[in-house]
C-alpha cells in the first residue's frame, strides 16, 4: 500500500499554481482534457464572433458607400485598415478573456465569464499596447492585401496567446519577451509548441476558431506555468 502511495505521488507534481500535473500526459493532451470538460469556454468566442460580424458589416457597408460615391482607392484601403485594426484589437482582448477563464478551469473551477471579464477590464492597460500593435499589423496587412497575410496574422497571435497567459498568470511579458520564451519552449516541448503555432493560425478560421481559441489558450497557459 505504501508503495502504491509513492507511485501515485511520483506520477504527479505541481508547477507554481498548485494544481497537480500528470507528467505522463503531454501538455497538449492535458489542454484537451481541460477544454473537453469546460466547453462553456466557447461562449466568449461566440459573443466576439457576433460582435465582429456586426462591426465588420457596418464598416464594410461604409466602404461600399464610399466606393459607390466615387472616392479614391486610398479611402477604400483606409476602410480595410480600420477593419483589420478593430479585428486585431477584438481578438487580442478575447484571448485575454479566455486566459482568465483558463486560469479558473486549470485551477479546478469552472469558466466564469463575469469574473474573466472583470479581470480583463482590470488588466486592460497591460494588454492595450499589445492589442494596438496587433491591430495595426492586422490593419496594414488588410489595407495592402499582403500575400500570405493569413499566416502572418496567425504567427502574431502565437505571441498574443503568450502575452495573455503571462498576464493571467500574474506576470507581464511584451511581444519581444514572448518571442524569446516561445523559441526556448520549442526546444523543450516541440510538439506542444507546434500545436500552439497551428492554434494561432487556425484562430482566424471562422466557426472553427470557437473551439480553437479556448483550447489554444489553455495550452499556452499550461506551457507558461510549466516552462
Amino acid at each position: 500500500m505504501i508503495s502504491s502511495i509513492f507511485n501515485a505521488l511520483g506520477r504527479t507534481r505541481s508547477y507554481g499554481g498548485g494544481w497537480p500535473t500528470y507528467n505522463y500526459r503531454p501538455l497538449y493532451l492535458q489542454a484537451f482534457d481541460f477544454f473537453s470538460r469546460n466547453l462553456g469556454m466557447i461562449i466568449p468566442a461566440i459573443i466576439t464572433l457576433i460582435i465582429s460580424l456586426i462591426v465588420g458589416f457596418v464598416i464594410g457597408a461604409i466602404g461600399v458607400a464610399l466606393a459607390l460615391a466615387g472616392l479614391s482607392i486610398v479611402a477604400i484601403e483606409g476602410v480595410s485598415f480600420v477593419i483589420g485594426l478593430v479585428s486585431g484589437i477584438i481578438i487580442t482582448f478575447l484571448i485575454l478573456i479566455e486566459a482568465f477563464e483558463a486560469m479558473s478551469v486549470i485551477g479546478g473551477g469552472v469558466p466564469d465569464l463575469g469574473l474573466a471579464w472583470n479581470s480583463t477590464v482590470n488588466s486592460a492597460q497591460k494588454i492595450l499596447p499589445t492589442a494596438l500593435l496587433v491591430g495595426i499589423i492586422f490593419g496594414l496587412l488588410s489595407a495592402f492585401r499582403v500575400p500570405g497575410s493569413f499566416i502572418i496574422e496567425g504567427l502574431v497571435l502565437i505571441l498574443v496567446y503568450i502575452v495573455a497567459s503571462s498576464i493571467a498568470n500574474g506576470t507581464r511579458a511584451g511581444l519581444g519577451e514572448s518571442l524569446n520564451w516561445y523559441s526556448k519552449a520549442f526546444s523543450k516541448d516541440g510538439l506542444s509548441s507546434l500545436i500552439l503555432l497551428l492554434g494561432g493560425i487556425l484562430s482566424l478560421v471562422p466557426i472553427l476558431n470557437l473551439f480553437v481559441i479556448p483550447y489554444t489558450e489553455i495550452l499556452a497557459l499550461l506551457m507558461i506555468r510549466h516552462y
